[in-house]
Order: structure tokens, then sequence, then C-alpha cells
């Protein structure tokens, strides 16, 4: 026990000097960073140290739900449909759907299953990318559907706080635009993980 305190006393310690040492250097900008800014960065950081694994830091994730007598392939389907009906509400259209094999093989061939479907607002994306290039790394949006080890069913797709609230405050429209799309994207895999759209 005594380690473990001794471990995150260090962590704790280098925090605070790394922020003495952005606030040296960087003091002029930190005032126009988003408040919510530090808080999900300190965050990321806690996932990334915890797990080792950086995607965890970045990926929100839902479990899907199979009912029993439903097959696994009419629960992925069912989701799907919820999450396509989804988007269409918020104005997002699907761009692009992917199978993958894995391990060179489909799911009807004894091989997990793997899919990838693309959401986007081809209004919305102007306004981003108008005001910087660089948020095309942010595009489409994704919604992976993965099979995991045990068998089990995962909706995943990128936490989109960091892209909103990461840097220096979002203009006003831009950021309505963007909770609009942070909050379709985590309504799409709750409810279709949940197989429900009430």
């Amino acid at each position: 026990m005594k380690l473990i305190k001794g471990i995150f006393m260090i962590i704790g310690a280098l925090v605070v000097l790394g922020m003495i040492l952005i606030g040296l250097n960087y003091g002029s900008s930190l005032t126009k960073m988003d408040g919510k800014a530090l808080g999900l960065y300190m965050d990321m950081a806690d996932k990334v140290l915890t797990t080792g694994d950086p995607a965890k830091g970045m990926v929100i994730k839902r479990k899907l739900v199979i009912e029993e007598g439903t097959s696994k392939e009419e629960a992925i389907e069912n989701a799907i449909e919820i999450m396509d009906e989804i988007a269409d509400a918020h104005g997002l259209a699907k761009v692009d759907e992917k199978t993958m094999p894995r391990a060179g093989k489909f799911m009807k061939d004894g091989g997990k299953y793997t899919h990838i479907r693309s959401y986007c607002s081809p209004s919305i994306a102007d306004v981003f990318l108008n005001f910087s290039g660089e948020f095309v790394g942010f595009m489409p949006c994704r919604v992976g559907i993965v099979e995991d080890n045990n068998g089990d069913i995962w909706l995943y797709t990128m936490g989109l706080d960091l892209m909103i609230h990461g840097g220096h405050e979002l203009p006003p429209k831009m950021l309505e635009l963007a909770e609009t799309v942070k909050e379709a994207m985590e309504e799409m895999i709750t409810k279709g993980a949940l197989g429900e759209n009430d």
C-alpha cells in the first residue's frame, strides 16, 4: 500500500511540476483555453496510465445487449438500423460502411465480427474545415461494431470532448454544432447497444 501511495505522490508531483513548466512557457495562451480542457486531459492521462492503452483514453463504448431468443446477427442488424435512424434525425448521413474480415475470415466463416460505419453532415464539416483543416482528422464520425475474444459485441465511437473542449474555446456557433454531433454519436451507440430507440 505504501508503494502505491508513493507512486501516486510521484505522479502528482510530476503533474504539478509539468503544470508549472507549462504555465511558465505558455502562460498567455493558457488564458484562452477552454475551461474544461485541463480536466479532460487529466482524465485521458489517467485512463492511459491505468490501462497502458492510449485508445482507451480517446474512445467510448457500449456493450450490445442481446435478448434471449435473438441471434447475434439480428441484434447487430437492429443496432445498425437504430443508429442509422438516429443519425438521420440529427442530420448525419451515412457516408460509408465496411465489414472487415479478421484473421482472413468473416463472421459466417467463423471469424470475429468487425463492422465500421461512417457518418457526416457536409454543412457542419464545412464550418469546421473553414475554421481549421486539421479537423478533417475527426471526419467522418465513425462507429465500430467489434466482437471481442469472449464473443461479446461492442459499439465504439471516438469521444469528441477533447475535439470540442481540448483547445481554445470554440466560437459559439461551432460549439453548438459540435455538441450536436457529440450528442448524436453518443445517442447512437447507447440506444443502438440497448436495441431501443424511444
